[in-house]
């Protein structure tokens, strides 16, 4: 009884998947203040991890189809610190990057396997 609940289980789990992620490849991209393109190929995904500014002073934002999003404020002057990694993007778009200042995103790219 319990090997057919457990095969049950595992049957049942085959029909609502929708692949899995594996590991390609770090990416650390530069990007300057007017902003950098990068295209992220078909079958992949990116998780940005984490950006390094050249201004401690500075902001970051992320463009994904046309939307420009903050993901990480910093201030010397008044608390406006906020920081919203991991952030997930599909692959076969356009993604762009920029800040106040130049600086590196932390990128780990996978690969998506049916």
């Amino acid at each position: 009884m319990k090997l057919f609940l457990l095969v049950s289980i595992l049957w049942c789990g085959t029909f609502y998947s929708q692949g899995n992620l594996q590991f390609n490849q770090v990416l650390n991209l530069s990007f300057t203040s007017g902003g950098t393109f990068y295209p992220i190929p078909v079958g992949k995904v990116w998780k940005l991890e984490n950006v390094g500014m050249s201004s401690y002073a500075s902001y970051f934002t992320v463009s994904v189809a046309g939307q420009q999003i903050f993901l990480k404020c910093t201030h010397t002057g008044y608390t406006a610190e906020f920081n919203s990694f991991p952030y997930w993007v599909n692959g076969g778009q356009n993604i762009g990057f920029s800040g106040l200042n130049a600086g590196v995103v932390s990128i780990i790219e996978f690969n998506v396997v049916p």
